[in-house]
C-alpha cells in the first residue's frame, strides 16, 4: 500500500507544524447524517481498509475492522463492527439521522485477545502542535459494563502523529508517535478513566514509562475523588451523578462509581472532549493533556515529554485521530454470539480549546438526579 498516495500532503506536512495561535478554527466536523449507508464489511471483509483502494465513509481516510459474525460472514442476525445506517436512527443523537455505531463481540481465542475492532481514522490537513477533539457517546441498554465489573476494556479514541510511511495502524515500525489513547473500562473499582501514552522517537520513548515513569503505558483513575482539583484554575469539576444526583467529585474514594452514574441510564448521550499539546522541544516536559466530560475538565496534565531525543530530533505534529477501536470482551461463550454497542455522533476537531471551557464552573447547589431517562 502506497500510503502517501492517498494523502500526498503528509510529506510536506512533516516539515512544518501548524500555528494554532494565529487563528482559532474548526478543522473537521462530522454528524454522519449525510453519509451513505455503510458497514465495515458490506464492501469487503478486509481488516485494514484505505480510501484509495476501498469504499469508505465520505471524508474519512482509513478503517481498521475486526468482525466475526456480520451478515457478510454468514450471520444475518448479527452486525459488522461498525455501522453508519439510516436504519439506526434510534441510535443517533436526537433520535434522527445517523451516527457511527460500534458493535463489540464477546469472542475468545483462548487468551486475552482483542477481537472486534472498529477504528475509523481521519488524517488532518497538516501537523498541529495542539488539537481539541470532541464527540458525543451513548451506550446500549445491554452494555456489559453497566452492571458487570470486569477487566474487559475497549479503546474508544486516539489522536496521534504519523510520518506517512509504514502502516498507520501499526506502531512497531517507528512511524507512529506520539499517540494518546482513551479506553473504556469498568472493573472492581468502578468506571475508570483509562489513559495511555505513546511517545517519540520509538527507541526509548514509545512506551513512555521507560523514560518517563510518571507516564506509564496505562493510567487508570476514577471519575470521583481523582478529579479533585482537575478543573480549570484547580477547581473541582461539577460532573453530575446521573443516578443519585449531586456531583461525582463528592463521592468518597472508597465508594465504587458505576457506569450509569457517569454515562447515564438507558441511551443517554455524554459529551467527551480531549485536548493534546506537544512539548515545546525534545526532552522538554511541558506537553499537555486535558479531558472534559460534559464541559467539565476531569484530568489535566502539563508535564508530558511527548517527544524526546537531542537538539537534532525533529518535532512531529498531531495529524490524525480515530474514533472506535479494538475490544477485549469475552464474558460469554463464542457460540452465544453476544454483541453490545456504543454510538458516537457530532464529532468536532479544532486547533484550540473552545473559549467556554477555559473558565472554572461557578459553585452551585448540587442538583437532583435526572427525572427523564431515555431507554433504547
Amino acid at each position: 500500500m502506497n500510503y502517501l498516495k492517498f494523502m500526498p500532503w503528509l510529506a510536506a506536512a512533516a516539515i512544518t507544524l501548524g500555528s494554532p495561535s494565529v487563528s482559532s478554527e474548526v478543522i473537521f466536523e462530522e454528524d454522519f447524517d449525510n453519509q451513505p449507508d455503510f458497514t465495515s464489511t458490506m464492501h469487503t471483509t478486509t481488516q485494514s481498509q484505505y480510501k484509495d483502494a476501498h469504499v469508505l465513509p465520505d471524508n474519512w481516510d482509513a478503517l481498521h475492522q475486526g468482525t466475526q459474525w456480520s451478515p457478510e460472514k454468514g450471520y444475518p442476525d448479527n452486525h459488522a463492527s461498525l455501522e453508519i445506517l439510516g436504519s439506526n436512527s434510534d441510535k443517533a443523537r436526537g433520535g434522527a439521522g445517523k451516527s457511527m455505531v460500534n458493535w463489540r463481540e464477546s469472542y475468545s481465542m483462548g487468551w486475552k485477545n482483542w477481537a472486534s475492532d472498529s477504528q475509523l481514522l481521519k488524517l488532518l490537513p497538516q501537523q498541529y502542535d495542539q488539537l481539541y477533539v470532541e464527540f458525543w457517546i451513548a451506550f446500549s441498554s445491554n452494555w456489559y459494563g453497566r452492571q458487570n465489573a470486569s477487566g474487559f476494556s475497549s479503546k474508544l479514541f486516539r489522536v496521534g502523529s504519523w510520518t506517512g510511511q509504514g502502516d498507520v495502524f501499526n506502531g512497531a515500525g517507528g512511524e507512529l508517535g506520539p499517540i494518546f489513547l482513551w479506553d473504556y473500562k469498568r472493573d472492581n473499582y468502578g468506571i475508570r478513566n483509562v489513559t495511555a501514552y505513546r511517545g517519540n522517537p520509538e527507541e526509548g520513548n514509545y512506551f513512555m514509562n521507560k523514560s518517563a515513569p510518571e507516564f506509564p503505558r496505562f493510567v487508570s483513575k476514577n471519575f470521583g475523588s481523582h478529579t479533585l482539583g482537575e478543573g480549570m484554575d484547580d477547581t473541582d469539576p461539577l460532573v453530575l451523578d446521573q443516578i443519585m444526583g449531586g456531583y461525582l467529585k463528592d463521592i468518597s474514594s472508597s465508594v465504587v462509581i458505576g457506569h450509569d452514574q457517569l454515562f447515564g441510564a438507558g441511551q443517554h448521550w455524554t459529551k467527551m472532549g480531549f485536548y493534546v499539546k506537544l512539548n515545546s522541544a525534545p526532552n522538554m516536559a511541558d506537553g499537555q493533556l486535558m479531558i472534559f466530560v460534559n464541559g467539565q475538565r476531569v484530568l489535566s496534565l502539563e508535564a508530558i515529554p511527548w517527544i524526546k531525543g537531542t537538539e537534532e530530533t525533529k518535532m512531529r505534529g498531531w495529524n490524525y485521530f480515530a474514533i472506535g477501536g479494538n475490544d477485549y470482551l469475552q464474558p460469554y461463550p463464542n457460540e452465544q454470539r453476544f454483541e453490545d454497542w456504543y454510538a458516537i455522533d457530532d464529532v468536532v476537531v479544532r486547533n484550540d480549546i473552545p473559549s467556554h471551557l477555559l473558565s472554572p464552573s461557578p459553585s452551585k447547589e448540587a442538583p437532583s438526579p435526572p427525572t427523564e431517562i431515555s431507554v433504547d
